[in-house]
């Protein structure tokens, strides 16, 4: 996605509350992904984020490997109909569990902001596979600084938790561009922010700037 966001009010509410979810999911000490399914309208119907490592409220999945954002924002989304109308919209790039969990939700669209060199697999859903019967159309990942921002939440959390993992190999490798947003978000005191629990409307501008 080519685009040229220089401020988080230049992108959509949905894509704005999905970076707010990411930040509360660092702020609960777990991995900084936020998700919501928004209808036709753009109204937004459903929210998660990643609860692999902390507790999160009901209905959402916690405490699980299986507890990412997509999947707990995909979850108030009714049996038994299409939602071909609807879109899920994440901070990050999915992985495969996740971009199957959305073919399997029936929702038309999916809006990534940052790119996952790691286990992003936004491309299985351009496969016959799953593009045959009800194809989920894919925007993104974005360009800009927002998807910097994104993907630089999610490097800089690998960079404390584990930077000799394979998280961080990945980005050093494939995204130096993306390891280096998430280094200078560390060293504009990213984890001081979190430390205090500052909420996303004061630190998402702080961190942007520093992009």
């Amino acid at each position: 996605m080519t685009n040229a966001a220089n401020s988080l009010d230049d992108i959509l509410e949905p894509e704005r509350q999905s970076l707010e979810l990411a930040w509360q999911a660092l702020l609960a000490g777990t991995t900084p992904v936020g998700a919501v399914v928004v209808d036709a309208a753009g109204t937004v119907i459903g929210t998660g984020r990643n609860a692999v490592y902390a507790p999160a409220d009901p209905p959402s999945i916690s405490a699980s490997s299986l507890a990412h954002a997509e999947v707990n924002a995909l979850l108030g989304l009714p049996v038994g109909g299409v939602h071909s109308d609807c879109r899920l919209v994440t901070s990050l790039e999915p992985c495969l569990m996740c971009a199957g969990a959305a073919r399997m939700a029936t929702v038309g669209a999916l809006t990534v902001l940052g790119a996952d060199p790691f286990s992003g697999s936004s491309w299985v859903l351009a496969s016959p596979m799953y593009s045959r019967r009800r194809p989920v159309r894919v925007t993104g990942p974005r360009t800009d600084r927002i998807g910097r921002l994104a993907s630089g939440l999610h490097v800089a959390y690998y960079l404390r938790r584990r930077p000799d993992g394979s998280v961080i190999s990945a980005y050093r490798s494939l995204r130096p561009d993306l390891h280096a947003a998430g280094e200078a978000l560390v060293g504009a005191g990213l984890f001081d922010l979190t430390e205090r629990q500052v909420p996303w409307s004061e630190a998402g501008p702080t961190l942007l700037a520093a992009l």
